[in-house]
């Protein structure tokens, strides 16, 4: 990986490569070109994950606080809520559920209201749980994503490798043969 790190410093774009060079040279030019290429899209994942870690979070956050405030019963309506989110700043569950597109009842048309009866926030529930799954399996694909870009890092880190590595081999038999 040095020998990469090395060699994108003295070539910084393969775009700009000359009529000039050999063969392996312009080969490992555009794998560090590919090299670059592929971390910035690694990078782009590890930043995604981490919002989708981030909204994961906070929807186990207003989850919980549904839980904690779910009436006993249906004849007495009670406040949602409150809960800290993954940045820390306290929010209402009933206005986060809203702003995020998820109903507090699938029934209730107004949606103006920000306290319920039990089976007002059994429905909360379930669509919060709906919503954490969906984004459970996002992940899960997201992490399979990742997983094939780290792999072909690796690929192109090693091609470049093998490529500095025959070159060199190269380069050692000729001046080994001009003695």
């Amino acid at each position: 990986m040095s020998n990469v790190s090395f060699q994108t410093q003295l070539f910084p774009n393969a775009s700009n490569i000359g009529g000039g060079g050999d063969l392996s040279a312009l080969a490992l030019l555009l794998q560090i070109d590919r090299y670059k290429n592929l971390q910035d899209q690694v990078r782009g994942e590890f930043g995604d994950m981490q919002k989708r870690n981030d909204a994961l979070k906070t929807a186990n956050s207003a989850l919980a606080a549904l839980r904690a405030n779910r009436p006993a019963d249906d004849k007495k309506p009670k406040e949602y809520g409150t809960f800290v989110d993954a940045q820390g700043e306290t929010q209402y569950v009933y206005q986060w559920m809203l702003d995020n597109g998820m109903p507090i009842d699938a029934d209730s048309k107004a949606q103006n209201e920000s306290a319920g009866a039990q089976s007002k926030f059994d429905a909360a529930i379930s669509n919060l749980k709906a919503r954490i799954d969906t984004a459970n399996s996002d992940s899960q694909m997201a992490l399979i994503r990742l997983q094939s870009l780290m792999d072909k890092l690796n690929q192109c880190a090693e091609l470049a490798s093998n490529l500095l590595s025959k070159d060199g081999k190269a380069k050692e038999n000729i001046i080994g043969n001009i003695r």
